[in-house]
Formats: C-alpha cells, sequence, structure tokens
C-alpha cells in the first residue's frame, strides 16, 4: 500500500516541480496518476504471489523490514519521477 500511495502522491509532486512548459494537469496527469497506481500495484501484486508462491513466507527482523521498504520505496520513485518528466513536459519535437 505504501508503494502505491507513494507513486501517485510523487506522480503529482514531480509535475508541480517541473519548470519548464508542461501538459495541462487534466485530463493528463490525472490520469498518469491513476496510471501508476494501478501499474505500481499490478507489479507488486505480481511479485509478492510469485514470493509467496516459491519462496513461502519469510520472517525478517525490523531492520531489515525497514531496508526491503526503503529499498522498494526508492525504485518506485526513481520510476515514477522518470515517467512523468517524460510524459509531462512539452518538448519542442511533441510541439511540432
Amino acid at each position: 500500500m505504501l508503494a502505491i500511495t507513494l507513486s501517485m502522491i510523487l506522480t503529482l509532486v514531480a509535475y508541480f516541480g517541473i519548470k519548464e512548459k508542461k501538459a495541462a494537469l487534466f485530463p493528463t496527469t490525472f490520469l498518469l496518476t491513476l496510471k501508476h497506481g494501478f501499474v505500481t500495484f499490478g507489479i507488486l501484486t505480481s511479485l509478492a504471489v510469485v514470493w509467496q508462491k516459491y519462496v513461502g513466507t519469510v520472517e525478517v527482523s525490523l531492520v531489515s523490514a525497514l531496508i526491503i521498504i526503503g529499498i522498494i520505496a526508492g525504485i518506485v520513485s526513481g520510476f515514477v519521477n522518470y515517467f512523468t518528466l517524460k510524459e509531462s513536459v512539452i518538448s519542442e519535437e511533441q510541439k511540432v
């Protein structure tokens, strides 16, 4: 759940951080926010099902769990920021 909400919030944060000419907030960025949420949900759910099938339940310490959550949050934020900037910034090639 953390990764899903993080991806949706970071999409809007990245959009409002763009200083160049950017696409409209609605419907472009609104739909991009929903897309990032659904894609994150799908990827993480698929990975969790595959993990549960082949590895099973694994108990980890609190520090290990925090490190895993941090890694997942870092990966999600990197991808979301990249794809938000890629789809929201209007470049010279797109204007023509």
